[in-house]
């Protein structure tokens, strides 16, 4: 870990009596870890004061009410993650994480931010799914968060309220370009309106991208020939389902000029399309999941295979490699964890055919943890670039820069303390998640949170949460890039 003690930053003030309040009260000193910031990793200190960061730098002269030794760990942003799940309904289950569980499975994994998906119900208005969210989250959210609408009802009605809930803070809305069963599905025409709507509201088109004709096709077809073991869901949705969604996602882009998100890439195909889109100057982006990052379709051969049952599937370890590959050079812009937390009950609807099975992995806990291991330690991503894919990036994307993503002065003080070098192996009985089965058992992990911050406080320390439920906020979200 290269890191060495830089003089005061300008931000850090110009005398150290400045740096000293009338009352220390509220404010605590975190002296002596590695920085990592603007691209870079430095011995520093960060003074909070209330709920936002008053300076970093070399602060040896600075008072405050508490002082954290934070010498030998890594000082991170706090997480960002905008795709997870929580109280979702979806093929005849709901997830096991609400507001309370899931958050707080969130802030035992180092991110203390989220944007929650709020699907449109049947006969429902977009705008009630943010009052919904409102009601779920009150008494019990541990970190911030946010909503992303899902379209399911594309009429004029629904089409009216876009400008309407880009206005209340929710201006990235997700659809389905398939689970037509499920009521998700949206029609391409649709979608273009939809895209147009947003991008005069100043807002962001999010899309599950897979081919719904093919998945319509090759679904009876395997599971009449008797083909219903956890590998032909894989083989039911091959990368050409995804590319072949994504190729037509680029033409919409093209034709509206609007603003375009694929979530959970999980194709080499899918990668290169955008990647030549973008260098054509298309607004397309996309992002990836821990979960491809990790386990390949090899994990769907095994017999308890549907626990890593999941949309787009996992693919070969050559795709796998090319996905890191993404992650590292900037093509793939971030790795959030598209958490889908069901029971192992509901996950065994689909022991005896693949596409009974909810499609989700439970992930919002292990993302930072894991892609530190996986990434820095074995040298495939820099320090910098762990901060840009888990924080920065989807603050910057998703509407929630100054506050949230980075250590800068002013933004609210939402920090990871990180052991670099602490080895342990993860399970039901080292996360904190309320599924009562993990996906990540026995796997061996480098770095180790110690502890966690949201806005200035002290929500996990060790193994303890010390985060009172309900201090959780909304996030009323602006897009400017």
């Amino acid at each position: 870990m290269a890191a060495e003690r830089k003089a005061r930053s300008p931000a850090a003030g110009a005398d150290d009596q400045a740096l000293a309040p009338p009352s220390l009260q509220g404010s605590l000193l975190i002296r002596g870890g590695a920085v990592v910031r603007n691209g870079a990793v430095a011995v520093e200190d960060v003074l909070i004061r209330g709920e936002t960061i008053a300076a970093l730098g070399d602060l040896r002269g600075a008072r405050a009410g508490e002082v954290m030794d934070a010498s030998g760990l890594l000082v991170l942003p706090g997480g960002v993650d905008t795709h997870v799940h929580l109280n979702d309904v979806f093929m005849g289950t709901v997830s096991v994480h609400d507001y309370l569980t899931g958050t707080r499975a969130a802030a035992f994994g180092g991110t203390t931010t989220v944007v929650d998906f709020s699907n449109q119900l049947p006969g429902g208005s977009l705008a009630r799914t943010l009052e919904d969210k409102r009601r779920e989250a009150e008494g019990k959210a541990l970190v911030d968060w946010g909503v992303h609408p899902v379209i399911t009802r594309p009429d004029a009605a629904t089409l009216g309220e876009i400008g309407e809930v880009v206005a209340a803070g929710a201006p990235t809305i997700k659809c389905y370009m398939t689970y037509r069963s499920d009521g998700l599905l949206v029609e391409d025409d649709d979608l273009e309106e939809i895209a147009r709507r947003l991008a005069q509201a100043g807002g962001m088109l999010m899309l599950h991208a897979e081919d719904n004709d093919a998945i319509e096709a090759n679904v009876p077809r395997l599971v009449g020939e008797g083909k219903t073991a956890p590998i032909f869901h894989a083989r039911s949705k091959p990368e050409s389902v995804e590319a072949g969604a994504i190729r037509r996602v680029v033409t919409m882009a093209r034709e509206t000029g609007a603003r375009f998100f694929v979530v959970h890439l999980a194709s080499a195909q899918g990668l290169e399309l955008i990647t030549r889109a973008r260098s054509e100057g298309v607004d397309i982006r996309a992002e990836t999941c821990t979960h491809y990052l990790v386990f390949t379709e090899a994990m769907l051969e095994r017999e308890d295979g549907i626990g890593w049952i999941c949309s787009p599937p996992l693919r070969s370890r050559a795709t796998q490699e090319l996905l890191w590959e993404g992650v590292g050079d900037g093509r793939i812009e971030m790795v959030t964890s598209d958490d889908a937390a069901y029971s192992w009950e509901a996950k065994l609807m689909g022991r005896d055919r693949f596409d009974l099975c909810p499609n989700g992995i439970p992930g919002v806990e292990v993302r930072l943890p894991i892609l530190y291991s996986e990434g820095v330690a074995k040298g495939r991503i820099s320090l910098p670039r762990f901060v840009e894919i888990t924080s920065t990036t989807p603050a910057r994307l998703f509407g929630l820069t100054p506050r949230k993503g980075a250590l800068e002065v002013g933004a609210d003080a939402d920090i990871v303390l990180l052991d670099p070098e602490e080895r342990w192996t993860m399970g039901r009985e080292t996360l904190h998640m309320a599924t009562d089965w993990s996906a990540y058992q026995g796997i061996e992990v480098k770095g180790k949170i110690r502890k966690v911050l949201s806005r200035g406080e002290v929500i996990i320390d060790g193994e303890v949460c010390l985060g009172t439920p309900g201090r959780g906020r909304y996030l009323h979200r602006t897009l400017t890039l």
